[in-house]
């Protein structure tokens, strides 16, 4: 007791020298807990202030192995919705010096904002006003939002919708747009924006920042647009039917968009005398019943956009069902994903794990036929297609089950005769030119187009009694990154620096266009080298590398090219090419 009273007047200084005890309360006081330490302090990224705190709670909190305390406090909303003060809770870290002060619990409960909003519908060209809105509390999805119910007219009828409101900013905006809104604003992203953003910055993409947003994407495109097109296709399966006249064929493309933008770039240069419709929204895809995108697969590995290339082609699939076929290649799988890059990718860029993806990519088809003249595939002719689908007049759908759909994406063609063991693995075979005949005559076609082999000139030929096997591979320099230092990366994308090391693989990519109601000597071949396809791409998107546009005098690239010049490899495949060139002794 004598003991207790000596240290009495030391326990006084200290508490009047820190400030312990509240003006209003003359308690005892030595908790960690016992004086508000937020007041002043910002949040929000400086949108809000805590004040007026006061710590009616002197116990900590513990979490982990770190130990909070709890204060009540109010800030401000002074936005162009509404002005009000309210009550919250914060939290700080205890005993730290170099604290933060956390909002504990978000102030969803004051009067709800959105009501008198608009929002605008650009797939539907419309605008709905929010109407009626009641509060449904905090937003589990984001720290920043809060959810409120509110009524809207839609085709004249009144129609329930959950609203995000931002209380940074105070604006509201539809949680699920659904799919056409959610591809419209992919499209706008991708086109344009994706490629600006250098190794480093994937994330600063709004679509990637949002994980949950391409989640909803790809659920909504699975459930109206991939399924459905199955299940009304012969066989409600894997093959699908293509009646367009004028096919665009791009093989391969391994995650460079740059590629893909430069294709669709090319392509539509090609076109512009049809007269073709274009996708409104999209500065780069026709959407028109006389053409079709035909994709022979493998949309990412091995390169650094695969997850922008695949929902860009998804986004397009959503906008114009009809206008793409997007076949599987062997790069579709989980399986492969997880050795070759793409599992990586997706969780560096929006922690996202592969299945996600694959319960879209699943149902796309295998294989696509033009009756009477043509099949499209990835890889080729396998033991079990041959077995299960011949004399089937190239009606495959009721054939091709998932499994032998699958060992067509890993075959490729020789140029002698049967079945001979492929260096791929175990089951894997290449098919001779006697079996690619007897199959195509057994179904009434003349000409397989399959992806899956680089070639070093983009594109290669077997030519067998008026019979064809063509490659096409689009990945120009492929493994290739969009910026160079050189013949090198920049800068090698995180997920993966060693695949990234050195530089790419200085190949060609093709892509071809063909009409259907001529012979394939009218088919037009295209050729871009790596360098070709970047400067296209950066002159569409402004993409510039360490500052520099790739199209400035002096830089690792040529000028842009002059998709009219003579120099660019766009040639008939009626016309040879210079001595000793491939195409001269393959192409027709």
């Amino acid at each position: 007791m004598a003991l207790v009273l000596l240290l009495l007047p030391v326990v006084n200084a200290l508490r009047e020298r820190h400030g312990f005890a509240e003006a209003d309360d003359a308690s005892f006081c030595l908790r960690k807990c016992c004086r508000p330490k937020c007041n002043d302090r910002d949040f929000g990224a400086k949108q809000f202030r805590f004040q007026n705190c006061t710590v009616k709670v002197n116990e900590p909190i513990y979490r982990g192995d770190k130990r909070f305390c709890e204060e009540t406090c109010t800030i401000s909303f002074n936005t162009s919705f509404y002005n009000e003060v309210t009550e919250v809770k914060a939290w700080r870290e205890s005993g730290m010096d170099d604290y933060q002060c956390y909002l504990l619990e978000k102030p969803c409960h004051v009067t709800p904002t959105c009501s008198g909003q608009t929002y605008e519908l650009r797939a539907w060209k419309g605008v709905w006003q929010f109407q009626n809105c009641s509060s449904r509390g905090g937003d589990t999805e984001s720290a920043k939002t809060c959810a409120e119910t509110c009524t809207v007219l839609h085709t004249n009828e009144p129609k329930k919708v959950l609203v995000k409101r931002d209380l940074l900013s105070g604006l509201c905006r539809i949680q699920d747009p659904g799919l056409k809104e959610y591809a419209v604003d992919f499209v706008e992203q991708l086109e344009k924006t994706a490629l600006t953003l250098p190794t480093g910055r994937y994330r600063e993409l709004p679509l990637v920042k949002q994980p949950s947003t391409i989640k909803r994407f790809l659920s909504h495109l699975e459930e109206e647009v991939i399924v459905p097109e199955k299940l009304a296709a012969e066989g409600r399966g894997f093959s699908r039917e293509i009646t367009a006249r004028h096919l665009a064929i791009i093989g391969d493309l391994h995650g460079q968009l740059f590629n893909l933008i430069a294709w669709l770039i090319y392509i539509k240069e090609q076109y512009q005398d049809k007269g073709f419709s274009e996708l409104e929204g999209s500065s780069l895809l026709i959407c028109d019943p006389q053409l079709k995108y035909v994709f022979l697969g493998d949309y990412v590995d091995r390169g650094e956009r695969g997850l922008e290339v695949l929902l860009l082609l998804l986004a397009y699939k959503a906008r114009c069902p009809e206008g793409l076929v997007l076949l599987q290649g062997n790069h579709e799988s989980p399986e492969v994903w997880d050795n070759y890059g793409f599992k990586a990718e997706l969780w560096y860029k929006v922690k996202m794990v592969p299945y996600t993806f694959r319960d879209v990519v699943r149902h796309l088809p295998y294989v696509a036929v033009v009756p009477g003249k043509y099949m499209f595939v990835h890889g080729g002719l396998s033991p079990q297609f041959v077995k299960k689908c011949s004399g089937k007049a190239g009606r495959f759908g009721a054939c091709l089950d998932e499994a032998t759909a699958i060992s067509v994406t890993w075959a490729d063609p020789h140029e002698g005769r049967g079945w001979v063991q492929s260096p791929r693995g175990r089951g894997v075979y290449k098919f001779g030119v006697d079996i690619a005949k007897a199959f195509l005559d057994s179904n009434n076609l003349h000409a397989i187009w399959r992806g899956h082999e680089q070639m070093e000139e983009g594109s290669s030929n077997i030519t067998f009694d008026d019979h064809y096997v063509f490659t096409i591979f689009s990945s120009a320099d492929y493994v290739g990154v969009f910026c160079l230092q050189g013949r090198r990366p920049l800068a090698a994308p995180p997920w993966d620096r060693r695949m990234f090391a050195g530089p790419g693989q200085n190949n060609a990519g093709g892509c071809m266009l063909v009409d259907s109601q001529q012979n394939l000597s009218s088919s037009t071949l295209l050729q871009l080298s790596g360098d070709q396809a970047r400067q296209l791409a950066a002159q569409f998107t402004g993409a510039k590398c360490a500052g520099r546009s790739l199209l400035e005098e002096g830089s690792q690239v040529l000028e842009s090219p002059d998709l009219e010049s003579p120099d660019l490899e766009i040639f008939h495949s009626g016309e040879s090419r210079a001595p000793g060139e491939q195409w001269t002794q393959h192409f027709l």
